[in-house]
């Protein structure tokens, strides 16, 4: 925890500064606490996007990073002054019992970050994302060797900035980081509701009552977690009344910086789309220096895709750069890009195309576990909204976030329909529900201190989650031990054995236990499960290539014959 902590303070420090260097080049006028840490771990990424073209992100970057935020912080030392006393002052406005909760609920997520990793994908290839872009940046073709290190997000880039693999190897915790943020935001919401008492600061004041949920997001650089919070905070910057110019600047960075985290977070540029519409007279100055700023971020998207994998808006296959030699054999995307494969998370492999409409949804809202109780409580939802948004007389900025998650539903029921691409309208909808019937102080109070009980005991006591889920890697929970007070666990949870081995002119490592197909863990470079390779060797007739001795050259598919 102590570790992590001062891993934090730096991260904290150098995203302040960069973010309010970012806030006067997008000339915002107001310095938000919880917004200008989030522009500057955007602005980072960005910088670090561009140097992951040129080598890799390592310990001269954060020479460059230290020199930087030096320089801008004597450029802006008043305002960066002032905004620390601001933020000091209001944590000091909350009220005692507040104070304690988020104190609390602090702690919790930085103990939760001290566990070892719980998410799978993990295992698969954020370890190994991060380490290819702290030891080589953008590796041509490194999807070729594992189709997910392809999709690189931009949540990764900005965790192998603070990975310090040069200082020590198991920080892994951004998403800790990005919950404080949250946890921050809520409580000064909830505080807000108990001084002034207005309901729309109540439904973002009730976030912490999703922690249970969230935590397990904490201990690995998810991509998930972070367009959570950024989605959040888009929802309560678009439903307040003033400042258009300011609302839709912040709306912008934060769907732009969502969507390069996560494409499935598309859906979320259709809140500065509407903001550009209602008040386009108003917004023409602005509307220009987002234009400017997210065509920056496509170049980049597209350039990072095309490098990584041959296909320039990846995951989406059009534009196939066939002149590459590194594109990704068609092939293979074509296979586990798929319609029976991109639902097999629902429906059993080769079943998609053979069945109806109704027997869809009944798989994706109404199948086993965790996946079923979540589909249920969002089929719910989008069935009880529109009559709560009507009765209650809500703002009409509702009905655009409630239309925002039909239309997600529909997107992803055309590709990936997995819970956690939508589950943040989800849980903002069920708070608005809450709100509508929890409303005393003493009521949410105890909540709150119940659901932290409920955090703690998951925390610290072995469980079972056998009952929630049928994946066999999630069915127990990774608990908080008293030596992580100091040292946190590994990055991963998996084997630490691993086997040196070949294929043609490529040496690699492979993991002795194979239990897990996608299995990579915190392996040396590069690493790759030998089940993996036989599988795209029979299958497809591929192997990966290296380009040239220098792994920094990146790998191509070689095609080989049946018998080989």
């Amino acid at each position: 925890m102590i570790l992590i902590l001062l891993s934090w303070l730096y991260i904290y420090f150098t995203a302040i500064i960069f973010g309010i260097a970012f806030s006067k080049i997008m000339r915002l006028q107001q310095f938000e606490f919880v917004l200008i840490p989030i522009y500057g771990l955007f602005s980072l990424t960005l910088v670090a996007t561009v140097w992951a073209f040129l080598g890799p992100i390592n310990l001269f970057f954060h020479l460059f990073l230290c020199i930087a935020s030096l320089l801008l912080w004597y450029k802006n030392k008043e305002t960066t002054s002032s905004f620390f006393k601001g933020t000091f002052n209001q944590v000091k406005s909350f009220s005692f019992t507040v104070t304690i909760l988020f104190i609390i609920s602090s702690l919790l997520i930085l103990a939760q970050s001290a566990t070892l990793p719980f998410i799978i994908d993990n295992e698969s290839y954020y370890i190994q994302t991060i380490k290819w872009l702290n030891e080589y940046g953008f590796v041509k073709g490194l999807a070729n060797l594992h189709l997910f290190l392809g999709q690189t997000s931009g949540w990764h880039i900005t965790q192998s900035i603070y990975s310090f693999s040069f200082i020590y190897d198991r920080f892994n915790d951004l998403n800790g980081f990005c919950l404080l943020l949250l946890n921050f935001f809520a409580f000064q919401k909830l505080n807000n509701y108990f001084t002034e008492g207005n309901k729309i600061d109540l439904v973002f004041g009730l976030m912490p009552l999703s922690y249970v949920f969230l935590f397990q997001f904490i201990s690995a650089p998810s991509p998930d977690l972070p367009v959570y919070v950024l989605a959040f905070i888009i929802f309560s910057v678009y439903l307040e009344k003033e400042h258009p110019e300011n609302r839709f600047i912040t709306i912008s960075i934060l769907a732009l910086f969502s969507v390069f985290i996560k494409i499935t977070a598309v859906i979320l540029l259709l809140f500065p789309l509407l903001l550009i519409l209602k008040h386009l007279l108003i917004l023409k100055k602005q509307f220009l220096q987002v234009l400017f700023l997210g065509s920056f971020v496509l170049v980049l998207f597209i350039s990072k895709n095309a490098v990584l994998t041959g296909y320039p808006l990846f995951p989406l296959l059009c534009f196939r750069i066939d002149a590459f030699d590194y594109t990704v054999p068609s092939s293979i995307i074509d296979y586990f890009f798929s319609k029976s494969m991109l639902h097999s998370f629902y429906i059993p492999y080769k079943l998609f195309d053979k069945m109806s409409a109704i027997e869809m949804i009944k798989y994706y809202f109404l199948s086993n576990g965790i996946s079923g109780y979540i589909g249920m409580a969002s089929l719910f939802l989008i069935l009880v909204t529109p009559i709560v948004i009507i009765k209650k007389r809500l703002s009409k900025s509702f009905w655009a976030i409630y239309l925002a998650f039909v239309a997600l539903i529909i997107l992803l029921s055309l590709s990936s329909p997995q819970y956690r691409f939508f589950i943040y309208f989800s849980i903002f909808f069920m708070l608005v529900l809450f709100s509508m019937f929890i409303s005393k102080p003493q009521i949410i109070i105890r909540l709150m201190a119940i659901n932290l009980v409920v955090i703690v005991i998951i925390l610290t006591l072995p469980m079972s989650f056998e009952n929630l889920t049928q994946n066999k890697f999630l069915t127990d929970n990774n608990t908080f031990h008293f030596k992580n007070i100091l040292i946190p666990e590994p990055n991963s949870k998996w084997n630490n054995e691993y086997k040196k081995t070949s294929i043609g002119n490529m040496h690699y490592h492979s993991p002795t236990d194979t239990s897990f197909f996608w299995v990579t863990g915190n392996g040396h470079l590069p690493c790759i499960n030998s089940i993996q390779l036989d599988y795209f060797h029979n299958g497809f007739l591929y192997i990966p290539q290296q380009r040239s001795i220098d792994l920094s050259h990146g790998f191509y598919s070689q095609k080989v014959s049946g018998n080989e």
